[in-house]
C-alpha cells in the first residue's frame, strides 16, 4: 500500500472541520472549554489538569486548538514561580485569545443549536 504523501495545507480549526465535527467535545475538553471561556483570564496546567480530572491538561489543549480555538486561539505562557523545595520554576499557563473566544463561542452556539 502506497503511503500518501503529507499535505502542507494549513487551514484554521474552525475551516477544517464541519458543524457536526465542531460540536464534538469530550467531557473533559468540555470543562476545560468551559474553565477558559469563564475565567476570562490565565489557568494554570495543574488547573487544567484538576478541571479535566486527567494529568494530561496539554493533550486536552492541543486537541481543543485543533478542534476549535486553532494554534493562535489558546496561548501558553511560561510564569515564573517557586516549587515546594524553594527552586524557582516555570509552569505553564494558558487562556484564550480574543480570535479564540470568538472561535469557541462560535462553535458553542452550534452546539446549543437545535438540530
Amino acid at each position: 500500500m502506497k503511503t500518501p504523501e503529507p499535505s502542507f495545507e494549513n487551514p484554521s480549526a474552525l475551516d477544517s472541520l464541519d458543524s457536526s465535527q465542531q460540536a464534538r467535545f469530550t467531557p473533559r475538553q468540555s470543562r476545560v472549554l468551559d474553565a477558559l471561556v469563564s475565567v476570562g483570564g490565565w489557568v494554570s496546567r495543574e488547573d487544567v489538569d484538576r478541571i479535566a480530572g486527567a494529568s494530561n491538561g496539554p493533550q486536552i489543549i492541543l486537541e481543543l486548538r485543533r478542534k476549535v480555538a486553532g494554534h493562535d486561539g489558546i496561548e501558553m505562557q511560561r510564569a515564573e514561580a517557586t516549587d515546594r523545595d524553594g527552586k524557582a520554576c516555570k509552569p505553564g499557563r494558558y487562556r484564550l485569545t480574543s480570535q479564540g473566544r470568538q472561535r469557541v463561542q462560535q462553535a458553542l452556539r452550534l452546539v446549543e443549536e437545535p438540530a
